[in-house]
């Protein structure tokens, strides 16, 4: 069973190294000097006096010298002045205190002491003797904490370099995969152009389909890599969609497009009219003709509106999550932050969209 308290055996081992030094010190000055001059004191009066050398070691080291600021011109003139206080107020505190307490009978110094210019020379000597060895504790402090802010730095510049070095990999990666993906759709639209050729003649709702589809495609992966782009490209291709779905149905669809002629000249993130057409076709039932589905777009005093319609599919396979219309108030929010909002609603079975982009403030 341990009989100290944790937090001091802690303590102990944290400063281990100082109580060895102070050990090693005290046991030379106190047991080798002792036996060489044939002369010792009692233990009370070692112990009062290195009780107030070890304060006053520590007191200089780590409130003093920081104090003095050391590093700067202020040092010259605070340095002298804070060590002539120390010495002052040490002396004269240490030698009253002894010769209170050896008048009174606390303590019994071998040589009394005596409040004369010899007692206070020696004391001064004795107080500038630790002020010095403070003095070279606390360069050593400095000297280690400054290594160990090097290290840190070189650490730091060391895991800087990496991560450009990673960065940098990945660049090239992401640069081949864009070569790739530059190689493999040129080789896709040349497929599909040959498709398209070979069966006009044979099938021409089929070629019809095949080449609206490749513009489709050619523009989503063009209008990818752009943050904006013109308005009148993407109101192209939502006309290509609706006519690609109205050939692959086979039946009359009932959507409509409309929008002024200002609209198309705007530039806002790509392929967001296209997804909300999309959207349209996935849970929209667009075949009833009393209940048409309608796309319209204005633009008025700096803000573009889109207003979206349709009837509410109620055979879907597979109900409706909603991501595509998560993803793009994600995309709203990255692109316009609050000069964008998205609503939506469901009235009489209907399925109601409200976009709105303050251009005018970007």
């Amino acid at each position: 069973m341990n009989i100290f308290p944790p937090f001091l055996i802690n303590f102990l081992r944290k400063y281990k190294i100082h109580f060895i030094g102070w050990f090693i010190f005290i046991f030379y000055e106190v047991v080798i000097m002792g036996l060489i001059r044939k002369q010792f004191a009692p233990v009370g009066v070692y112990a009062f006096f290195y009780f107030f050398n070890i304060i006053l070691f520590y007191f200089h080291a780590h409130f003093v010298m920081p104090a003095a600021k050391m590093k700067t011109v202020q040092a010259l003139w605070r340095l002298p002045l804070f060590i002539a206080l120390e010495v002052a107020v040490y002396v004269y505190f240490t030698l009253n205190l002894t010769d209170f307490l050896h008048r009174n009978g606390f303590l019994v110094f071998t040589n009394p002491p005596q409040l004369s210019l010899d007692a206070y020379l020696g004391t001064s000597y004795r107080v500038v003797y630790f002020i010095l060895f403070s003095s070279a504790y606390y360069y050593i402090l400095r000297y280690f904490e400054e290594r160990k802010r090097a290290e840190e730095k070189e650490k730091e510049r060391l895991l800087i370099i990496i991560e450009n070095q990673r960065i940098y990999a990945d660049l090239i990666k992401s640069q081949h995969a864009h070569l790739k993906a530059q190689i493999n759709p040129h080789f896709l639209f040349n497929t599909l152009n040959f498709i398209y050729t070979s069966t006009r003649k044979a099938a021409p709702d089929a070629a019809e389909a095949i080449i609206t589809l490749s513009e489709m495609m050619r523009y989503s992966i063009e209008e990818v890599s752009h943050s904006t782009g013109p308005l009148i490209g993407e109101l192209e291709q939502v006309e290509n969609l609706i006519k690609l779905h109205k050939l692959k149905s086979h039946q009359q669809l009932f959507i409509s497009l409309e929008y002024e002629d200002e609209v198309a000249e705007l530039e806002i993130i790509p392929l967001l009219v296209m997804t909300l057409t999309e959207n349209m076709f996935k849970h929209g039932d667009l075949l009833q003709e009393a209940h048409p589905a309608y796309l319209n777009l204005k633009y008025e005093e700096g803000v573009l509106r889109v207003e979206t319609k349709n009837l509410i599919n109620k055979n879907q396979l597979h109900p409706s999550h909603h991501i595509g219309l998560d993803n793009i108030k994600k995309r709203l929010k990255a692109a316009y932050g609050d000069h964008a909002a998205l609503h939506t609603s469901k009235q009489d079975e209907q399925f109601i969209l409200s976009l709105e982009i303050h251009l005018g403030a970007n």
